[in-house]
C-alpha cells in the first residue's frame, strides 16, 4: 500500500514540475531597411525564415510583437509555420505585457534593440544590451521551479 502511495506522490510532484516549467523566446527584429517604419531587407528576410526553421522541432503556444514593418515581418514566417496569430503589443506599456507572458508558456516575443533588453530584465532574465548594428540572437528564458535560465543562440543569415 505505501509503495502504490509513493509511487502517486511521485507522479503528483512530477506533473506538478512539468507545469511549473516555463520558456519563453526574445527576438529583436531583423535587418532593416532605412526609412519610416521601414520592412526587412533581404537579409532580415532571409533571417526572419530561418527563425522559423529554429521552431521547427519546438512547440510555440503564442506570438507577441509591435506593430511596425520589421517586427511583424521577423514574426511572420514562424506564425505560419505554426499557424499562430501575431498578437500586436504596445512597447510603450512593457509591464501589461510581462504581466500577461508570465501566465504562458511556449512564447515569442518579437521585439527592438531597446524593448527586448528592457522585457528580458522585467521578465527577471538580467540585464543584456543589443547594440543598434546587432541582429539575429534568440535570448531563450526558462522558468521551472521559479528558477530562470538564460540562454542565447545565433540565428544565421542564409
Amino acid at each position: 500500500m505505501f509503495r502504490y502511495f509513493l509511487g502517486g506522490c511521485l507522479l503528483l510532484i512530477s506533473t506538478l514540475s512539468f507545469a511549473e516549467q516555463q520558456t519563453w523566446y526574445f527576438v529583436r527584429h531583423f535587418e532593416k531597411q532605412q526609412n519610416d517604419n521601414p520592412s526587412l531587407t533581404e537579409v532580415g528576410k532571409a533571417r526572419a525564415v530561418a527563425l522559423a526553421e529554429f521552431f521547427t522541432d519546438k512547440t510555440l503556444n503564442h506570438l507577441y510583437s509591435t506593430n511596425y514593418n520589421r517586427t511583424l515581418e521577423t514574426a511572420s514566417p514562424v506564425a505560419a509555420l505554426k499557424n499562430l496569430e501575431t498578437n500586436v503589443y504596445d512597447p510603450r506599456n512593457l509591464a501589461e505585457l510581462v504581466s500577461e507572458l508570465k501566465t504562458q508558456d511556449h512564447v515569442l516575443v518579437v521585439g527592438h534593440s531597446n524593448t527586448t533588453p528592457e522585457l528580458l530584465a522585467l521578465m527577471g532574465g538580467g540585464s543584456i544590451t543589443i547594440e543598434e548594428t546587432e541582429y539575429g540572437t534568440i535570448y531563450v528564458l526558462k522558468s521551472k521551479n521559479s528558477v530562470l535560465c538564460l540562454s542565447s543562440f545565433q540565428i544565421p543569415s542564409k
